[in-house]
């Protein structure tokens, strides 16, 4: 039985939102892209976590019942593989949590959600700069790719764009 004093990793529930907002604030702090008014997306995230269709799974990481961390990952389908995979979308700890094995046990979850689910592996991605998150996934083995993240923001005017042939333009 575990008391009040320990660390749990366990599923997210709706009533970790707001500890989760936070966390998620901190997140994206750490890795420089602070979020101007806060997050602002509590209830959207909750529908895709926690609605009848979930689409996002949530854990947290709890120290004396306080959330520390959390850890977030969808199934995806590979194209070259043609099998699902999880996307680790987000792995955050927070600063006094570091350190401690935390992270190699929300792997260690996050590895047997890969596999309850059928996946053969588990992908994600980290900004270059994250030292500390470069180390610790270097150490637990996972294979480094060479590739660049892009994002393209849909229904907005792109600097730069070329493409004018209406053919290339879903219908």
């Amino acid at each position: 039985m575990c008391n009040a004093s320990c660390t749990l990793i366990r599923p997210a529930r709706a009533a970790d939102m707001a500890a989760l907002a936070r966390l998620i604030e901190d997140h994206a702090a750490y890795e420089g892209l602070p979020l101007a008014a806060g997050f602002q997306r509590q209830e959207a995230l909750a529908a895709l976590a926690f609605g009848e269709a979930a689409k996002i799974n949530l854990w947290v990481v709890t120290r004396h019942q306080i959330p520390v961390g959390y850890m977030s990952a969808t199934v995806d389908h590979s194209t070259w593989s043609a099998a699902p995979f999880v996307y680790l979308d987000c792995l955050y700890l927070a600063e006094s949590a570091r350190g401690q094995g935390l992270g190699r046990r929300l792997m260690a979850v996050l590895e047997a959600f890969a596999l309850s689910r059928g996946c053969a592996r588990i992908e994600w991605q980290t900004p270059p700069d994250n030292a500390l998150g470069l180390a610790f996934y270097r150490r637990i083995g996972a294979t480094e790719l060479p590739k660049a993240r892009f994002s393209l923001g849909v229904g907005v005017p792109k600097v730069g764009a070329r493409c004018t042939d209406p053919c290339e333009v879903p219908a």
